[in-house]
């Protein structure tokens, strides 16, 4: 569990530097659109509130759902690789200069690793915090063959 928890918190780390960062790229944008803008920033938005939730759960402020017991943990690795594993084909395929590239698939490939070995590591604490049922025979109750 302490393994899972120290993970979480790089992960946080990690996504509030990358997305307060696109923040405030964005809000620097004067050549955005409106709808440009309030795309980027909702994305943005998801990822911080993502790791604002989990700060709480790490935090204590919801001690009945501790880390490895809720599918937050999962929900936040799974979204974030899933985002960035997209996001890098169109940024790669795009028309984006060298650099970009370059900076931003190191960006993807860091979130997306931490995020795979958080999610394997989140669920191998989620099985041993779920209490395994007996067999049925054990249990007193009629095994009925189909």
């Amino acid at each position: 569990m302490q393994r899972v928890t120290r993970l979480l918190a790089v992960l946080i780390a990690w996504t509030i530097v990358v997305w307060v960062g696109r923040v405030r790229n964005v809000l620097a944008d004067d050549g955005l659109a409106t709808i440009d803008r309030s795309w980027r920033l909702l994305v943005a938005g998801v990822f911080l509130g993502f790791a604002g939730i989990s700060i709480a759960v790490m935090a204590g402020w919801l001690k009945r759902h501790p880390v490895g017991s809720t599918r937050l943990v999962a929900t936040f690795c799974l979204w974030t690789a899933a985002f960035w594993a997209v996001r890098w084909f169109g940024m790669v395929f795009g028309d984006h200069d060298a650099r970009f590239k370059l900076v931003h698939s190191a960006l993807a490939l860091v979130s997306v690793v931490l995020a795979l070995r958080l999610h394997r590591l989140d669920r191998d604490v989620a099985r041993h915090l779920v209490p395994r049922q007996p067999p049925r025979e054990d249990r007193g109750e009629p095994v009925h063959d189909r």
